[in-house]
């Protein structure tokens, strides 16, 4: 087998590998505290998840913000919040994380999943309003990277064909901003995710936020067991809260947000400027900039061009970690139509949701071939707070050196 590039000489680019860590300041560290010498750790009784939540709506310009434990939790109480369930169908992207689509499932619902957009690998809506049938309720999109879908149209086609739910799936993409309107605030209802790497964290965490007052209460209702009184129960809810000491920490970051998205974005704007030379060559940079499109930058996305390299992708991403560049990864190796949940029709018992008496229809997924050649191709350098321009220079290094090595 062919030693990798860092092996060749024996020093890599980086001898300190890029890791990603989160930026926790004093002041964060100092308010956790204070909550967990208070005593107070839950949110009910609480303040910092109220806190929390006033500063997201004034951040997002939306009427309510529900602090949820994570974002796959958020994403599950927007979807029941907005009434998805058994024998409905909901559209979204097979180019993200599991949860796009495995909440659908959790709510009894069918995921129907369209295509992307080549040059932004977020979902194309001419592949929506072809996946569109009867039975649709709702559509996911995900923000995917930071870079907001093109969501004017999304929505015009949500309103046309029957007054359709649109939740914006923003785990990626909180700060992000889409013709002037932030990110998560432009749908019926969107959701967020403090998980560590993405732009401020809980450490686990998320939320929903909507303009719709009905879709907030049901939202409130699905986060703490249905609850409207002490011990009396309106509808089937869930423990979905978030903690006291978890929001404290979130308020923090938040309070920083922009200096955080800006330190992800210089080092984005170095990097592509250090690989401009083998852009169109050995590498395409999707997330084209638009004068309407603010990226929030959680992923910096590149698509290789593999015509032009004697090696697969994988064994770039693992050349790219011997030189040093730990944080490269790949996001998504695998589109979830092809995943085994999927293809197995993995169910709840019984086969449901995919044989539902409610639904009755059969299901089957074929190919999207803009999803399939993406994941193929796509390499991540995920973006850190606390990376430097040096660092952006070091990652640039080695992205020209392991590709020139594999130039056929």
């Amino acid at each position: 087998m062919q030693e990798l590039p860092a092996i060749e000489g024996g020093k890599p680019i980086r001898p300190n590998p890029l890791r990603y860590k989160p930026w926790i300041t004093d002041d964060d560290i100092k308010l956790v505290i204070d909550v967990l010498k208070s005593g107070q750790l839950s949110a009910i009784g609480g303040r910092w998840n109220t806190a929390l939540e006033q500063e997201l709506t004034k951040y997002l310009s939306t009427r309510h913000a529900i602090t949820v434990s994570n974002g796959t939790t958020a994403l599950h109480v927007a979807l029941k919040a907005v009434g998805v369930g058994p024998g409905d169908e909901v559209i979204t992207t097979p180019f993200t994380f599991a949860a796009s689509a495995t909440t659908i499932l959790h709510s009894n619902a069918i995921p129907v999943f369209a295509d992307i957009n080549k040059e932004t690998l977020n979902i194309d809506p001419a592949s929506i309003e072809e996946a569109i049938t009867d039975r649709t309720k709702a559509i996911v999109v995900v923000h995917l990277a930071g870079y907001p879908a093109e969501m004017n149209d999304i929505m015009k086609i949500a309103q046309e064909r029957g007054g359709l739910y649109v939740i914006e799936d923003t785990a990626q993409a909180l700060g992000a901003a889409y013709r002037g309107k932030m990110a998560g605030s432009i749908g019926h209802v969107g959701t967020l995710s403090f998980y560590p790497t993405k732009t401020i964290t809980t450490g686990e965490g998320g939320a929903v936020v909507t303009n719709d007052d009905e879709i907030a209460r049901s939202a409130k209702l699905l986060r703490n067991h249905g609850e409207t009184g002490k011990y009396y129960y309106e509808l089937i809810g869930y423990n979905y809260r978030m903690t006291e000491f978890q929001a404290a920490l979130g308020y923090s970051q938040l309070m920083r947000i922009e200096e955080i998205i800006r330190h992800k974005e210089t080092f984005a704007k170095v990097l592509m400027e250090e690989i401009q030379d083998v852009e169109n060559d050995l590498i395409q940079f999707p997330r084209p900039p638009k004068p309407y499109i603010r990226h929030a930058w959680h992923l910096f996305q590149l698509l290789l061009n593999l015509e032009k390299l004697r090696v697969s992708r994988d064994r770039v991403v693992d050349a790219l970690r011997a030189e040093g560049i730990e944080a490269s990864t790949v996001a998504y190796p695998i589109p979830l139509h092809k995943e085994p949940i999927i293809m197995n029709m993995a169910n709840h018992g019984k086969g449901c949701p995919w044989s539902c008496p409610y639904y009755g229809k059969k299901v089957s997924y074929g190919p999207l071939p803009n999803a399939e050649w993406a994941a193929e191709r796509v390499v991540t350098i995920l973006l850190g707070p606390l990376y430097t321009t040096e660092d952006a220079v070091d990652t640039a290094k080695a992205i020209k050196r392991v590709l020139n090595y594999y130039r056929r």
